[in-house]
């Protein structure tokens, strides 16, 4: 099989959370669905210009062996876990990139240059995020 890009754009809800937001991003999101069968690794980038609303964030997770739809239903189940075990944080959102004066330039974002965490203790998910976060994975189990 060949390999497989797993590219997500989010933005952080909570702009006082946004130091928050990248150290939970690095150290404890990455770590947590590097756990996925045929995870390889993953690099994360940011739109300094990023409009409002837009994706300031994209990370580009990289898996070996994987179908496009076992990718997607591993990183949701793992999210999924994290959520329940209180390792997800609650200011994160999807979003679209869009594109500023500057085009769509990222830049990436160092590993290093992240602190680690304090702790980690998030509240769960409202429950229809994680009831939706289920029936996408039994989706994916049934294809």
């Amino acid at each position: 099989m060949p390999r497989c890009l797993h590219v997500m754009f989010t933005r952080c809800t909570d702009p006082a959370r946004e130091d928050e937001f990248n150290r939970w991003y690095t150290h404890v999101h990455l770590p947590d669905l590097s756990r996925a069968p045929g995870f390889v690794g993953a690099r994360r980038w940011m739109d300094p210009d990023a409009a409002p609303g837009a994706a300031r964030y994209m990370t580009v997770y990289e898996f070996d062996g994987m179908e496009r739809a076992d990718v997607l239903r591993e990183t949701t189940r793992l999210a999924l876990e994290a959520f329940e075990r209180g390792r997800h944080i609650d200011c994160i959102d999807m979003a679209a990139p869009g594109p500023t004066a500057m085009g769509y330039q990222w830049v990436e974002i160092e590993p290093a240059s992240v602190p680690q965490p304090d702790a980690v203790d998030y509240p769960p998910a409202p429950p229809e995020v994680r009831e939706g976060m289920r029936a996408l994975v039994a989706s994916l189990e049934e294809s």
